[in-house]
Protein backbone atom coordinates (compact mmCIF):
# COMPACT_ATOMS: atom_id res chain seq x y z
CA UNK A 1 0.00 0.00 0.00
CA UNK A 2 1.37 3.48 -0.85
CA UNK A 3 2.62 5.55 2.07
CA UNK A 4 -0.03 8.21 1.50
CA UNK A 5 -2.77 5.86 0.36
CA UNK A 6 -6.03 7.68 -0.32
CA UNK A 7 -9.37 7.39 1.35
CA UNK A 8 -11.54 5.87 -1.38
CA UNK A 9 -15.27 6.55 -1.62
CA UNK A 10 -17.58 4.53 -3.85
CA UNK A 11 -20.53 6.37 -5.39
CA UNK A 12 -23.56 5.33 -7.41
CA UNK A 13 -25.73 8.44 -7.37
CA UNK A 14 -27.66 7.48 -4.22
CA UNK A 15 -28.13 9.77 -1.22
CA UNK A 16 -26.30 7.34 1.05
CA UNK A 17 -23.35 7.46 -1.35
CA UNK A 18 -23.45 11.26 -1.04
CA UNK A 19 -23.20 10.86 2.72
CA UNK A 20 -20.24 8.54 2.16
CA UNK A 21 -18.59 11.35 0.18
CA UNK A 22 -19.22 13.83 2.99
CA UNK A 23 -17.76 11.45 5.59
CA UNK A 24 -14.79 10.59 3.39
CA UNK A 25 -13.98 14.22 2.56
CA UNK A 26 -13.87 15.23 6.21
CA UNK A 27 -11.85 12.16 7.12
CA UNK A 28 -9.35 12.86 4.34
CA UNK A 29 -8.73 16.39 5.60
CA UNK A 30 -8.41 15.20 9.21
CA UNK A 31 -5.92 12.51 8.20
CA UNK A 32 -4.11 14.72 5.66
CA UNK A 33 -4.74 12.17 2.91
CA UNK A 34 -6.07 12.52 -0.63
CA UNK A 35 -9.63 11.54 -1.41
CA UNK A 36 -10.31 9.31 -4.41
CA UNK A 37 -13.87 8.85 -5.64
CA UNK A 38 -14.79 5.86 -7.77
CA UNK A 39 -17.86 4.50 -9.47
CA UNK A 40 -17.93 0.96 -10.83
CA UNK A 41 -19.53 0.02 -14.14
CA UNK A 42 -20.29 -3.60 -14.88
CA UNK A 43 -18.91 -4.89 -18.20
CA UNK A 44 -21.36 -5.29 -21.09
CA UNK A 45 -23.51 -8.39 -20.91
CA UNK A 46 -22.66 -11.21 -23.29
CA UNK A 47 -24.68 -11.02 -26.51
CA UNK A 48 -25.03 -13.44 -29.40
CA UNK A 49 -26.94 -11.46 -32.04
CA UNK A 50 -26.22 -8.14 -33.69
CA UNK A 51 -29.34 -6.62 -32.13
CA UNK A 52 -28.37 -7.86 -28.69
CA UNK A 53 -24.81 -6.56 -29.12
CA UNK A 54 -26.18 -3.13 -30.01
CA UNK A 55 -28.45 -3.09 -26.97
CA UNK A 56 -25.63 -4.22 -24.67
CA UNK A 57 -23.26 -1.57 -26.01
CA UNK A 58 -25.90 1.14 -25.62
CA UNK A 59 -26.56 0.09 -22.05
CA UNK A 60 -22.83 0.05 -21.29
CA UNK A 61 -22.40 3.52 -22.77
CA UNK A 62 -25.31 4.88 -20.76
CA UNK A 63 -24.01 3.21 -17.61
CA UNK A 64 -20.57 4.75 -18.04
CA UNK A 65 -22.05 8.18 -18.69
CA UNK A 66 -24.13 7.91 -15.52
CA UNK A 67 -21.07 6.82 -13.52
CA UNK A 68 -18.96 9.66 -14.88
CA UNK A 69 -21.64 12.15 -13.89
CA UNK A 70 -21.91 10.60 -10.41
CA UNK A 71 -18.13 10.91 -9.93
CA UNK A 72 -18.03 14.55 -11.08
CA UNK A 73 -20.95 15.51 -8.83
CA UNK A 74 -19.30 13.70 -5.91
CA UNK A 75 -16.02 15.54 -6.48
CA UNK A 76 -17.88 18.83 -6.29
CA UNK A 77 -19.70 17.72 -3.14
CA UNK A 78 -16.41 16.74 -1.51
CA UNK A 79 -14.86 20.13 -2.26
CA UNK A 80 -17.93 21.89 -0.88
CA UNK A 81 -17.89 19.72 2.26
CA UNK A 82 -14.25 19.96 3.31
CA UNK A 83 -12.03 22.95 2.58
CA UNK A 84 -8.60 21.95 1.35
CA UNK A 85 -9.47 18.39 0.37
CA UNK A 86 -7.43 16.98 -2.52
CA UNK A 87 -9.86 14.97 -4.60
CA UNK A 88 -9.59 12.85 -7.72
CA UNK A 89 -12.05 10.49 -9.37
CA UNK A 90 -12.37 7.69 -11.89
CA UNK A 91 -14.81 5.19 -13.32
CA UNK A 92 -13.65 1.61 -12.91
CA UNK A 93 -14.93 -1.33 -14.89
CA UNK A 94 -16.11 -4.52 -13.24
CA UNK A 95 -18.81 -5.85 -10.99
CA UNK A 96 -19.01 -3.29 -8.19
CA UNK A 97 -18.26 -5.64 -5.29
CA UNK A 98 -15.23 -7.18 -6.99
CA UNK A 99 -13.93 -3.87 -8.35
CA UNK A 100 -14.11 -2.25 -4.90
CA UNK A 101 -12.47 -5.27 -3.32
CA UNK A 102 -9.58 -4.85 -5.75
CA UNK A 103 -9.14 -1.12 -5.18
CA UNK A 104 -9.24 -1.64 -1.39
CA UNK A 105 -5.72 -3.09 -1.61
CA UNK A 106 -4.49 0.41 -2.48
CA UNK A 107 -6.71 2.39 -0.09
CA UNK A 108 -6.28 3.63 3.46
CA UNK A 109 -10.02 3.33 4.05
CA UNK A 110 -12.89 2.41 1.75
CA UNK A 111 -16.14 4.31 2.36
CA UNK A 112 -19.48 3.05 1.02
CA UNK A 113 -23.16 3.78 1.49
CA UNK A 114 -25.14 1.23 3.44
CA UNK A 115 -27.47 0.64 0.50
CA UNK A 116 -27.18 2.09 -2.98
CA UNK A 117 -29.47 2.57 -5.96
CA UNK A 118 -29.36 -1.13 -6.75
CA UNK A 119 -30.55 -2.13 -3.29
CA UNK A 120 -33.78 -4.02 -2.79
CA UNK A 121 -36.45 -1.97 -1.05
CA UNK A 122 -36.73 -2.95 2.60
CA UNK A 123 -33.19 -4.29 2.94
CA UNK A 124 -31.13 -2.24 5.37
CA UNK A 125 -27.76 -3.44 4.11
CA UNK A 126 -26.92 -3.84 0.44
CA UNK A 127 -25.07 -6.77 -1.10
CA UNK A 128 -22.13 -4.63 -2.24
CA UNK A 129 -21.67 -3.13 1.23
CA UNK A 130 -21.84 -6.59 2.80
CA UNK A 131 -19.28 -8.00 0.37
CA UNK A 132 -16.70 -5.25 0.73
CA UNK A 133 -17.08 -5.14 4.52
CA UNK A 134 -16.21 -8.83 4.59
CA UNK A 135 -13.53 -9.01 1.91
CA UNK A 136 -11.80 -5.63 1.63
CA UNK A 137 -8.10 -5.35 2.38
CA UNK A 138 -8.49 -2.11 4.34
CA UNK A 139 -10.95 -0.86 6.96
CA UNK A 140 -14.39 -0.22 5.45
CA UNK A 141 -16.68 2.56 6.67
CA UNK A 142 -20.37 1.96 5.99
CA UNK A 143 -22.41 5.17 6.04
CA UNK A 144 -26.20 5.51 6.14
CA UNK A 145 -28.59 8.42 6.59
CA UNK A 146 -27.01 10.29 9.49
CA UNK A 147 -23.57 11.83 9.92
CA UNK A 148 -23.21 12.86 13.57
CA UNK A 149 -20.34 15.24 14.29
CA UNK A 150 -20.25 14.76 18.04
CA UNK A 151 -20.37 11.88 20.49
CA UNK A 152 -17.97 9.07 21.34
CA UNK A 153 -16.30 6.41 19.26
CA UNK A 154 -17.63 2.97 20.26
CA UNK A 155 -15.56 -0.18 19.82
CA UNK A 156 -16.50 -3.81 20.37
CA UNK A 157 -13.90 -5.84 22.25
CA UNK A 158 -13.94 -9.65 22.52
CA UNK A 159 -10.28 -10.69 22.57
CA UNK A 160 -10.16 -11.92 18.97
CA UNK A 161 -7.36 -10.89 16.56
CA UNK A 162 -9.71 -8.70 14.53
CA UNK A 163 -10.95 -7.10 17.76
CA UNK A 164 -7.36 -6.18 18.60
CA UNK A 165 -6.99 -4.48 15.21
CA UNK A 166 -10.33 -2.74 15.75
CA UNK A 167 -9.11 -1.36 19.09
CA UNK A 168 -6.06 0.18 17.42
CA UNK A 169 -8.26 1.80 14.76
CA UNK A 170 -10.74 3.01 17.37
CA UNK A 171 -8.05 4.73 19.43
CA UNK A 172 -6.70 6.42 16.31
CA UNK A 173 -10.19 7.60 15.30
CA UNK A 174 -11.01 8.83 18.81
CA UNK A 175 -7.76 10.80 18.89
CA UNK A 176 -8.31 12.42 15.50
CA UNK A 177 -11.96 13.20 16.33
CA UNK A 178 -11.09 14.43 19.84
CA UNK A 179 -13.74 12.04 21.13
CA UNK A 180 -14.18 9.74 24.10
CA UNK A 181 -13.66 6.05 23.39
CA UNK A 182 -16.33 3.68 24.73
CA UNK A 183 -15.11 0.06 24.81
CA UNK A 184 -17.84 -2.59 25.00
CA UNK A 185 -17.24 -6.13 26.24
CA UNK A 186 -19.89 -8.80 26.79
CA UNK A 187 -19.71 -11.71 29.20
CA UNK A 188 -22.92 -13.25 27.87
CA UNK A 189 -23.05 -16.48 25.93
CA UNK A 190 -25.22 -18.60 28.19
CA UNK A 191 -28.95 -19.14 28.20
CA UNK A 192 -31.37 -16.68 29.77
CA UNK A 193 -32.46 -19.33 32.25
CA UNK A 194 -28.89 -19.96 33.33
CA UNK A 195 -28.33 -16.22 33.66
CA UNK A 196 -31.29 -15.69 35.95
CA UNK A 197 -30.50 -18.81 37.96
CA UNK A 198 -26.98 -17.61 38.67
CA UNK A 199 -26.47 -16.05 42.07
CA UNK A 200 -25.41 -12.48 42.65
CA UNK A 201 -21.93 -13.62 43.65
CA UNK A 202 -21.48 -15.52 40.37
CA UNK A 203 -22.71 -12.58 38.32
CA UNK A 204 -20.37 -10.24 40.16
CA UNK A 205 -17.47 -12.61 39.50
CA UNK A 206 -18.35 -12.74 35.79
CA UNK A 207 -18.54 -8.96 35.67
CA UNK A 208 -15.20 -8.53 37.43
CA UNK A 209 -13.50 -11.06 35.17
CA UNK A 210 -14.91 -9.29 32.12
CA UNK A 211 -13.65 -5.95 33.43
CA UNK A 212 -10.21 -7.45 33.92
CA UNK A 213 -10.23 -8.93 30.41
CA UNK A 214 -11.29 -5.62 28.89
CA UNK A 215 -8.59 -3.74 30.78
CA UNK A 216 -5.96 -6.17 29.53
CA UNK A 217 -7.16 -5.74 25.94
CA UNK A 218 -6.89 -1.95 26.17
CA UNK A 219 -3.57 -1.89 28.04
CA UNK A 220 -0.77 -0.01 26.34
CA UNK A 221 -2.84 2.20 24.08
CA UNK A 222 -2.97 4.94 26.67
CA UNK A 223 0.74 5.58 26.15
CA UNK A 224 0.23 6.19 22.43
CA UNK A 225 -3.01 8.12 22.90
CA UNK A 226 -2.70 9.87 26.29
CA UNK A 227 -5.45 12.39 25.52
CA UNK A 228 -8.11 9.82 24.70
CA UNK A 229 -10.56 9.30 27.57
CA UNK A 230 -11.70 5.66 27.75
CA UNK A 231 -14.95 4.40 29.24
CA UNK A 232 -15.67 0.71 29.87
CA UNK A 233 -19.06 -0.85 29.24
CA UNK A 234 -19.51 -4.39 30.54
CA UNK A 235 -22.72 -6.13 29.57
CA UNK A 236 -24.36 -9.55 29.77
CA UNK A 237 -26.44 -8.71 26.69
CA UNK A 238 -25.49 -9.72 23.18
CA UNK A 239 -22.71 -7.30 22.19
CA UNK A 240 -24.59 -6.20 19.08
CA UNK A 241 -27.54 -5.10 21.22
CA UNK A 242 -25.48 -2.87 23.49
CA UNK A 243 -23.35 -1.46 20.68
CA UNK A 244 -26.44 -0.64 18.64
CA UNK A 245 -27.92 1.21 21.62
CA UNK A 246 -24.73 3.20 22.10
CA UNK A 247 -24.60 4.06 18.40
CA UNK A 248 -27.57 6.40 18.89
CA UNK A 249 -25.25 8.89 20.62
CA UNK A 250 -21.98 7.95 18.87
CA UNK A 251 -20.30 9.43 15.83
CA UNK A 252 -18.55 6.18 14.86
CA UNK A 253 -18.68 2.49 15.74
CA UNK A 254 -15.61 0.33 15.13
CA UNK A 255 -15.95 -3.45 14.82
CA UNK A 256 -13.74 -6.37 13.88
CA UNK A 257 -15.05 -8.20 10.83
CA UNK A 258 -15.30 -11.50 12.68
CA UNK A 259 -15.01 -12.02 16.42
CA UNK A 260 -14.07 -14.83 18.73
CA UNK A 261 -17.44 -16.50 18.27
CA UNK A 262 -17.37 -16.35 14.46
CA UNK A 263 -17.51 -19.54 12.43
CA UNK A 264 -14.39 -20.45 10.47
CA UNK A 265 -14.91 -19.48 6.84
CA UNK A 266 -17.35 -16.67 7.59
CA UNK A 267 -15.53 -13.40 7.00
CA UNK A 268 -18.25 -11.18 8.42
CA UNK A 269 -19.50 -12.32 11.80
CA UNK A 270 -23.04 -12.16 13.14
CA UNK A 271 -22.27 -9.33 15.57
CA UNK A 272 -20.72 -7.17 12.86
CA UNK A 273 -23.62 -7.85 10.51
CA UNK A 274 -26.19 -7.04 13.18
CA UNK A 275 -24.50 -3.74 14.05
CA UNK A 276 -24.17 -2.78 10.37
CA UNK A 277 -27.89 -3.31 9.87
CA UNK A 278 -29.14 -1.18 12.75
CA UNK A 279 -26.43 1.28 13.86
CA UNK A 280 -27.48 4.94 13.88
CA UNK A 281 -24.01 6.20 12.91
CA UNK A 282 -21.24 5.21 10.48
CA UNK A 283 -19.64 1.84 11.21
CA UNK A 284 -16.00 1.00 10.51
CA UNK A 285 -15.36 -2.70 9.91
CA UNK A 286 -11.74 -3.74 10.43
CA UNK A 287 -10.35 -6.88 8.85
CA UNK A 288 -7.68 -8.81 10.73
CA UNK A 289 -4.06 -8.19 9.81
Amino acid sequence: MPVNAPIVVAVDGSEQASNAVRWGARAAVRANRPLHIVSAVAPPAAAFTLAAVSVAQSAATAGRAFAETAVELAKGLAEDTADGVTVTGEVIEGKPALALRDISSRAHNLVVGKRGLGGVSGLLLGSVSTHVAAHAECPVVVVSDTLPTSGPVVVGVDGSPTSTDAIAQAFAQAAILNATLVAVHSYGGFSSAAFYDAGEKVLRQLHDEAEETLGAQLAGYGEDYPDVIVEHVITADAPSTRIAELSAQAQLVVMGSRGRGGFRGLLLGSTSQAVLHVADCPVMVVQGS
